[in-house]
């Protein structure tokens, strides 16, 4: 016959479970420090880097002297940049918000080709005079048929940079097309996101 020591197989399941309830609360441990940061890295991404696009003023201050996208245009055209149905996309390639504009950058590109626009990407590294038009980046400068200034400022508002939140696509039509008379450019000094300021 054969004998059963139940209170050695009773000791085994115990000790079983405690060594199972251990595991459970390691696993359950990491998983809520992994939660905890995510939400602090998050909350960072999302909330942190958020100003003002014209934070101090500057491209308000010179819509008061008006006259700023003929400036700007001519300021282009001293470079020997065409303006002509063009859309500037501005870059600071030291701004930590690139990457958060990058994917809308491109859809921008694409619309801009289907309305027969052209492209240019210029660096305010490589341009630091631009700065005296443009207070943040990343920027875009929309101009029509006729060299006249659709749009100066931001791609869109929000803390991430996207078509929803968006300022130009419905603007981006006009790039192929004159502006009717007395039909001025929008530039925009009251967006909330992600910038980096140019001074």
């Amino acid at each position: 016959m054969i004998s059963i020591n139940y209170a050695k197989i009773e000791r085994f399941l115990i000790v079983g479970r405690v060594g199972l309830n251990k595991t459970r609360v390691k696993l359950t441990a990491i998983a809520v420090g992994a939660l905890v940061l995510v939400i602090a890295l998050s909350s960072y991404l999302l909330y942190q880097p958020l100003m003002w696009f014209d934070q101090s003023g500057q491209l308000q201050a010179q819509l008061a002297q008006g006259q700023v996208g003929e400036r700007l245009g001519q300021w282009l055209r001293q470079q020997g940049y065409k303006t002509q149905s063009r859309v500037f996309h501005v870059l600071d390639t030291h701004c930590i918000c690139n990457w958060r504009t990058e994917a809308h950058k491109q859809v921008v590109k694409r619309k801009v080709n289907n309305s027969n626009g052209t492209n240019v990407e210029l660096s305010l590294n490589e341009l630091p005079m631009l700065k005296q038009f443009l207070p943040a980046t990343p920027a875009v400068i929309i101009f029509d048929a006729n060299s006249e200034l659709v749009y100066l400022g931001p791609y869109a508002d929000g803390a991430f940079c996207n078509t929803e939140s968006s300022f130009i696509e419905p603007l981006i039509k006009r790039v192929g097309a004159a502006a009717k008379p007395l039909d001025s450019g929008w530039v925009n000094t009251v967006a909330r996101g992600c910038y980096c300021p140019s001074s």
